[in-house]
């Protein structure tokens, strides 16, 4: 039965994230531009002539995924006089705030707890003191930075990986597990521990959970972060002693995984998958490309909050008749998810009650099933889709394109350049001759096409180097209607029609404790349980 979307939906009822997430304001909207990836109005002010263009700069060019560009205008800002005159100091708390973020998300931890130390100080002397009561900003008032302003820099590969290079997939289920290794450790101590990893795109860090850190003898540190998603159950994050990773023939070095109570899996996030350049992630593999195929290097949206966590890859889509960024999370089993929205209109007992893993544990929750038109590079399609009345996060109603895909598409992404697309699996060939080089000559090769798509383009502005070429992505989507909508708006305002599905299978697979030492036979340490 097609059903018209206000029947669905009564109302909407969200913010773009919790209080304790949400960066405080700012005057030139640099912040809010950052967590939704606004690179039109960050070009705005990144071209202007006031104080703040450094700071649009660099927040510009964070949304593209160039940290080193990013960096750049960050410390330009930060050594402006004007800047450093400025009474409120609104511009120096912003610009190191993106200067930490950049280094967080660059490996170097021991620069971004230093930097976050300056800016907890701007924090309590120019930014809490305007905040209403209970809008404390967690993330840069909980964790004790100073634990952290040696800590070795993360995430080196011990050699390139080659293009070509493949890692078994399986499902786990539904959502992709690569069996790996962690060994060894700056600890000195010789471990050996096979691990089945989720590759989650959906998470900024590698992760693995309290009890496994224990379990491998790793040590943990406190205080390295904190997620308050749910204002109700703040969860604290620590980082575990650096060890080597090996996935296949691929081997990490100083791989510091974040750790949390309540998340059992381990999981592989956008912090190791950056270092292995262009990739393919299918139902059966993941494969090390030399680039990604052509057609198939669209410019992402990096959403992240200024200091560098949340930080996210989202590819733009068009569903139904809006304009959407979606989060690409292969850690969501869903084809497609819809979240942020009223469903107390939609008939009860047509609503599939599931469990969903998150940072803060089990999660019960009783989406509706339906089916969305999505197109997106160049292609069509009507994808199943999962609606929930989850708090959305950075977007008042959020959507997100998970491993449901994985049997239509596959995931190419390159996340150090935040390019990449969904590519139907029927259409997908054999890589060019390009595939069989070198990864410096692949380097050479993807440098080339993105000078080219420069001047294709036409010429760069003097002020932003490349602004009109990349400012496309934004001005694509950030428009009247789009989903950078105002938070009152209404049901009417989303996509015209969803479809509901009369017959869903009552549950979710979850995998939980994902890992066992070498050597272990037992086999309830690692099983799928099925939670109805």
């Amino acid at each position: 039965m097609r059903l018209p979307m206000l029947a669905i939906l009564a109302g909407l009822a969200a913010s773009p994230a919790s209080a304790g997430d949400v960066p405080a304001s700012d005057s030139h909207g640099i912040a809010t531009a950052v967590m939704q990836a606004d690179a039109r109005a960050l070009a705005v002010v990144g071209k202007s002539d006031t104080a703040a263009r450094h700071a649009g700069r660099a927040g510009y060019y964070r949304t593209l995924g160039d940290l080193a560009q990013s960096t750049r205008w960050a410390r330009a800002c930060i050594a402006n006089p004007q800047v450093v005159a400025e009474p409120g100091q609104q511009l120096m708390y912003l610009c190191r705030s993106l200067l930490a973020g950049n280094l967080l998300l660059a490996g170097d931890i021991g620069g971004w707890a230093v930097e976050m130390e300056q800016v907890r100080v701007l924090y309590r002397e120019h930014v809490a003191p305007s905040l209403r009561p209970g809008g404390e900003l967690a993330a840069v008032a909980r964790p004790r930075f100073e634990a952290f302003t040696g800590w070795p820099r993360q995430w080196t590969l011990h050699a390139t990986a080659a293009p070509g290079t493949r890692v078994p997939v399986a499902d786990g289920p539904g959502v992709p597990v690569v069996r790996g290794r962690i060994r060894g450790g700056r600890d000195g101590k010789a471990r050996d521990v096979e691990v089945d990893f989720i590759i989650d795109t959906g998470a900024t860090h590698s992760h693995v959970s309290r009890r496994a850190a224990q379990a491998m003898g790793l040590e943990v540190r406190d205080g390295f972060g904190v997620d308050a998603s749910d204002p109700a159950r703040w969860a604290e994050i620590g980082l575990a002693t650096p060890v080597d990773v090996e996935l296949g023939g691929i081997r990490f070095g100083d791989v510091a995984f974040s750790v949390t109570d309540a998340m059992e899996p381990a999981l592989i996030g956008l912090d190791l998958l950056a270092r292995l350049g262009p990739l393919r992630l299918g139902a059966d593999e993941l494969e090390v490309l030399a680039e990604l195929p052509p057609g198939c290097d669209a410019q992402l949206a990096a959403t992240s909050l200024p200091w560098g966590g949340q930080y996210a890859l989202r590819l733009p889509m068009q569903i139904g008749r809006r304009k959407e960024l979606v989060l690409l999370d292969t850690g969501n089993g869903a084809s497609l998810e819809m979240a942020g929205t009223d469903l107390s209109a939609f008939p009860q007992a047509a609503l599939v009650e599931r469990s969903r893993l998150t940072i803060h544990g089990l999660q019960r929750v009783r989406p509706a099933e339906a089916s969305a038109p999505v197109s997106f590079n160049g292609h069509a399609a009507e994808l199943p889709t999962r609606v929930t009345d989850q708090p959305a996060r950075v977007f008042p109603v959020s959507w997100t394109a998970g491993y449901g895909l994985r049997t239509r598409y596959d995931f190419h992404v390159d996340v150090a350049t935040a390019h990449g697309c969904l590519l139907p699996r029927a259409a997908r060939q054999e890589q060019p001759p390009s595939a069989a080089r070198g990864p410096r000559q692949a380097r050479r090769t993807r440098a080339k096409s993105q000078a080219h798509a420069t001047r294709e383009a036409g010429a760069s502005d003097a002020g932003l180097p490349g602004i009109r070429r990349a400012a496309a992505p934004g001005s694509w989507w950030s428009q009247p209607g789009s989903n950078r909508r105002p938070l009152a708006c209404h049901a009417s305002a989303l996509p015209a029609e969803l479809w509901p599905h009369e017959h869903r299978p009552p549950g979710l697979c979850v995998p939980l404790e994902m890992w066992r030492p070498h050597g272990d036979s037992n086999p309830g340490r690692y099983r799928e349980r099925v939670v109805s």
